[in-house]
This record gives C-alpha cells, sequence and structure tokens, in this order.
C-alpha cells in the first residue's frame, strides 16, 4: 500500500467519522399497522409509532426480544460502543445535538458495560491468567484505604471521576466553535459517554498487565486516557490540537485535586509527611487547601480561554 492509498483511506474514515449513518427511507407505498389500524406510508405509523412491516411473530421475533434484552438489537450496544473507540468525539457530539438514535442510551450503556467488565475481571481474567491474578496488580499504596474500596467499586470510582469533570469542562469549553454554550445537563452526558470509553479503554490496558510492572501499566494507561480525551474533546468541541491539550489538562489538573480532597474527607488520606509538618494532620484542612488548588487552576484557565477569545475576536476585525 503506497502513500496514496493511505491517504484515501484515511480521507474515506475521516469522512464515516463524520456522518457513518444512512438512513432509509421507505416507498410511499400504503402500509397497514397491525398495532393500531391505520394505514400510513413510511418507515413507521405515525399515531402509534409501530415499524413499518412488523408481522405476525416469528423466530425472528423470539431471537430479536433476547437481542434487545442485553442491548444487541438497534442501535446495539458493541456498535455503539465501537463508535465510541473509532469516532467518540462525533458519536458525543451528535448525540447531545439532537440525534438521540445516533446510540445505544448512554447511561443503560455504562451500566452493561460496568456489570460486563466486572464479570471479565473477576471471572474470565483469572481464568486467562491465574488464580492469583490481581487487577490492580498487588499494588498497595499510602492510599490503602481507598485502593481496597476501589477494588470492588472500580466502576463507581469511574463514574465519580466522569462527574468532576462536568464543571470544568463546561468552564473551558462552553464557547467552543462546536456546540457553543453547552448545558450541564449536556455536560452530564458528556461525561458518562467518557465514563464507558475510560472502562473500556481500562480494560483492553489490562489485557498486556500480566507483561507489565504496575508503573508501566499506570503511566501508559494514563497516556492513552488523556490521548483519548484530546482526540474525543477536539472532536466534540472543534479547538486546534494546541487549544484542546491545554484545556484537557487542566480538566485534569481540577479532577485529580479535586480526587485528593475527596479521598481526604471520604477515606481519611492525608499528604505527606513534610505537608503534615506545616499542615498538622487536619482531613479538613488538607481537603479544602486540595479543592482551593483545584478552583484557582479552574479560574486561571477561564483567564487564560477569555483572554484567548478577546485575542481571536480582535483578530478576526
Amino acid at each position: 500500500m503506497n502513500l496514496g492509498q493511505i491517504k484515501a483511506y484515511y480521507e474515506r474514515f475521516k469522512r464515516w467519522q463524520l456522518s457513518p449513518t444512512d438512513y432509509e427511507f421507505a416507498s410511499d407505498e400504503v402500509q397497514h399497522c397491525l398495532n393500531c389500524g391505520h394505514d400510513f406510508a413510511g418507515n413507521y405509523c405515525p399515531y402509534c409509532s409501530q415499524k413499518a412491516g412488523e408481522g405476525q411473530i416469528s423466530w425472528h421475533s423470539v431471537r430479536q426480544s433476547f437481542m434487545d434484552i442485553w442491548g444487541l438489537g438497534s442501535h446495539s450496544l458493541p456498535r455503539s460502543v465501537w463508535h465510541l473507540l473509532v469516532r467518540p468525539g462525533y458519536l458525543i457530539g451528535d448525540y447531545i445535538s439532537g440525534k438521540r438514535q445516533v446510540s445505544f442510551p448512554p447511561v443503560k450503556m455504562l451500566f452493561f458495560v460496568a456489570v460486563i467488565i466486572v464479570l471479565l475481571d473477576y471471572f474470565l481474567m483469572p481464568l486467562l491468567f491465574g488464580s492469583a491474578f490481581d487487577v490492580y496488580g498487588g499494588h498497595m499504596s499510602s492510599y490503602d484505604g481507598f485502593d481496597n474500596w476501589n477494588k470492588t467499586h472500580f466502576a463507581w470510582t469511574y463514574f465519580g471521576v466522569a462527574v468532576l469533570g462536568i464543571l470544568p469542562t463546561w468552564v473551558l469549553f462552553r464557547h467552543a466553535p462546536r456546540h457553543p454554550h453547552h448545558t450541564l445537563p449536556q455536560g452530564f452526558f458528556i461525561q458518562v459517554f467518557m465514563c464507558v470509553l475510560n472502562l473500556v479503554l481500562s480494560f483492553i490496558i489490562l489485557l498486556p498487565l500480566m507483561l507489565m510492572e504496575f508503573s508501566i501499566y499506570f503511566i501508559v494507561s494514563w497516556i492513552i486516557l488523556i490521548l483519548y480525551y484530546v482526540i474525543t474533546y477536539k472532536q466534540v468541541f472543534g479547538y486546534g490540537i494546541w487549544g484542546t491539550l491545554w484545556r484537557v489538562l487542566i480538566v485534569f489538573g481540577f479532577i485529580v485535586y479535586a480526587i485528593e480532597s475527596l479521598m481526604s474527607l471520604l477515606f481519611g488520606v492525608l499528604p505527606s509527611a513534610l505537608e503534615q509538618s506545616v499542615l498538622g494532620s487536619n482531613k479538613y484542612l488538607f481537603a479544602s487547601i486540595q479543592l482551593g488548588y483545584g478552583l484557582v487552576l479552574l479560574a486561571l484557565g477561564w483567564l487564560i480561554d477569555l483572554v484567548a477569545r478577546k485575542t481571536s475576536h480582535k483578530g478576526k476585525k
């Protein structure tokens, strides 16, 4: 494959990322709805919304009913997860702009993905890598209380991190070229999608875990997650690569400080010995300071964004 073929393939892939779905429209032939008895033309009955062509119960109906239980029907769970991996920002952007049918419902998708990954982590992975397999590689740290809780509630940890990302994303990206003035409820769904993406990516990264030290796995996983965040936010909001990168890093910085604050309050995690000599062992004081650092960082990002927008506005005049 030469360079020209690679470029042509990439251009086709980009076009597919932007518009992967071609909707088929029914003919003008009049159809009779078996559900409500009305005659209509189109894909769906305008009176009761039943799909055109629904007829007598068959084995196909039985198969489809079982598939729908696990999200394997139309706009299926696997299809939505695949789109989230290869065109994450475009899928999220379509959904928050009103195209609800492009994806499996995101909150339901989060639930199913979390259940599937929990089952794989605690049943399949030990079978593949031995009964001594530990999702966290046996790693323990000064955050033992949090580590122990996270081992059995890691899906909730990912969801908590996602919730913490709503505010900084709204502050730093609300004047973006695409989806400007996005709302906090839209931000919630953005972060739910990101939570699903994080869970899937983390499981994929877990597969070669037995070949790595935990410290290497930790670094690699964070690099991949940050890269995916940059790609996703660039596709959703339309900033350039550098404009997206510094905003994403501030979002991550705020999340880290907020997590430190919560770990101090919920699990009694205290600062290092050097910091304790200055701050003492008051977890509330430490939590307040960490949260303050996060808010200062967010305020700094807001000021940089404000200056950047004013500079861009003057440059267009």
